[in-house]
């Protein structure tokens, strides 16, 4: 019989903890595998970041996630949500992998693969979601088949009606941000996959859009500075 996760408090989930993949401070949240009867699954837990950030913060960061998840939950390169503790946690499905640019056992055909990735974005944007952080290297996960897996959807950007226009528009944006990550991981992994089709993320924010990057990096910086004690 497989295992009713949605039975379990917060509490109870962390004491079956037995692998730390983040622990948590500042605006950082606890990542945990859970086991219980031989079944596996991923806690993520807001309560773990700074306190003062948890608590105002933590919600927040936990309800859009969550909203992300139940939107792709028929999406395969994406953990399906399992249960939700709290207001500051929830419970995913775990997926056997690791991250891109820490590969250790898994070695995947890197054309192959990056032709499953290009499919794994166009499925969520389909399904209305622009991911917004996949160029952080650390949210594409390798599974031993060679299958792409996209995680942390905590800065995602969910697509509007149709008649929302301004949404639709900076929908697009994020959705091309999403596959310049290609081109990103393509240069740290395999360099000569790049080809002059690839999207590139300062041709479609321009000068402007990069600045407001760097600006919006410079503040992340500082708030993790200042939630960390």
């Amino acid at each position: 019989m497989s295992v009713n996760w949605s039975n379990y408090s917060l509490e109870q989930l962390r004491t079956h903890a037995t692998v730390t993949f983040r622990q948590g401070g500042g605006s950082r949240p606890d990542v945990l595998l859970i086991e219980i009867d031989g079944e596996k699954a991923v806690l993520k837990d807001q309560g773990g970041a700074d306190k003062m950030f948890a608590l105002l913060v933590g919600p927040l960061l936990n309800w859009r996630e969550c909203k992300a998840l139940n939107k792709l939950n028929a999406v395969s390169c994406v953990p399906n949500l399992l249960s939700k503790p709290t207001s500051r946690s929830f419970l995913m499905t775990y997926h056997e992998s690791e991250q891109i640019t820490r590969l250790e056992k898994f070695h995947p055909e890197w054309p192959e693969f990056f032709d499953k990735l290009k499919s794994a974005i166009d499925e969520i944007h389909a399904a209305g979601v622009a991911h917004n952080d996949l160029r952080n290297p650390t949210n594409t996960l390798v599974t031993p088949n060679g299958d792409p897996v996209l995680v942390d959807l905590v800065a995602c950007f969910c697509q509007g009606q149709a008649w929302n226009l301004p949404n639709r528009w900076m929908f697009n944006k994020f959705s091309q941000v999403d596959l310049s990550a290609i081109t990103k991981i393509k240069s740290r992994v395999a360099k000569e996959l790049i080809t002059d089709t690839d999207i590139v993320a300062e041709d479609i924010a321009g000068r402007p859009g990069m600045a407001i990057k760097g600006f919006g990096q410079w503040i992340r910086r500082i708030s993790r500075k200042l939630f960390t004690g």
